[in-house]
């Protein structure tokens, strides 16, 4: 006959993670639905109504969000007063959305606009080369943060 050891380890049940702190972000979005993303608008400026600014998304492709949409998960101002009354908001921004094929493209054509931008400040630099004063490429890129993603302009091309 054996005895049963005796063991000194402790388990971990799934789903008891200690819950952190951090600032809420007056920009953080919920998750949008598939095929569906969501983006911050500007609908006011220093008490200024810039209704051109939306009507310019909106024929873009972009859709008011209603509180309803969000569900009762989430909390958000809603603006009570004016031509966009009953959306969610932000401060000076309303949230809007957009199908998500329609976005990629976006991304796409400003991705090619940029492409073509720095081919193009690439080819005038270089057309500066002269043996007094020879044009180094080594190395030679930039980058830009827009919405926490990181983006790499290269000018190799």
């Amino acid at each position: 006959m054996t005895q049963a050891t005796k063991t000194t380890r402790k388990t971990r049940a799934s789903g008891t993670r200690k819950k952190t702190w951090s600032i809420a972000g007056k920009l953080d979005t919920p998750p949008a639905p598939d095929g569906v993303q969501y983006r911050w608008i500007r609908h006011e400026l220093l008490g200024d109504n810039q209704n051109a600014n939306v009507h310019g998304r909106s024929r873009q492709g972009y859709d008011i969000v209603t509180p309803e949409e969000l569900g009762d998960d989430h909390s958000f101002d809603v603006l009570d007063t004016g031509k966009h009354a009953g959306t969610v908001r932000s401060g000076d921004l309303i949230l809007m959305k957009i199908d998500q094929d329609v976005a990629n493209q976006r991304k796409e054509y400003f991705q090619s606009l940029t492409d073509r931008q720095a081919k193009s400040a690439k080819k005038d630099f270089t057309s500066q080369d002269s043996a007094m004063a020879p044009v180094s490429q080594e190395g030679s890129s930039s980058s830009t943060t827009v919405g926490g993603k990181r983006s790499k302009a290269n000018f190799e091309n």
